[in-house]
């Protein structure tokens, strides 16, 4: 996983500060693989706490490009299991806790 300690524990303190202690992060695509170059971080988020989806995305995006610097920052909020990019960030993301 090519994300630093530091990193991972803004990432899941900023999601359940905004989301909800409940909610799961998962980081997947390229940042997951040791043997890959570069890449943007991309996150799985199942949010507890569903109200005002929009606002919470960019707040939580606002405040890790604060935390973590500029770097290019996916996120895909979960809507419906049955989305081809939740199943692969489901079954090939590593949930970070």
């Amino acid at each position: 996983m090519r994300i630093s300690d530091y990193e991972k524990e803004i990432i899941v303190k900023t999601a359940k500060d905004i989301f909800g202690n409940n909610t799961k992060v998962y980081l997947f695509g390229s940042r997951v693989y040791d043997d890959k170059k570069g890449g943007d971080i991309d996150l799985y988020i199942i949010p507890e706490n569903k109200d005002k989806l929009f606002e919470k995305e960019i707040k939580f995006k606002a405040l890790l490009q604060i935390n973590l610097g500029e770097q290019k920052i996916d996120v895909v909020l979960h809507r419906d299991f049955e989305r081809d990019i939740e199943k692969a960030a489901l079954s090939e993301g590593v949930l970070l806790e």
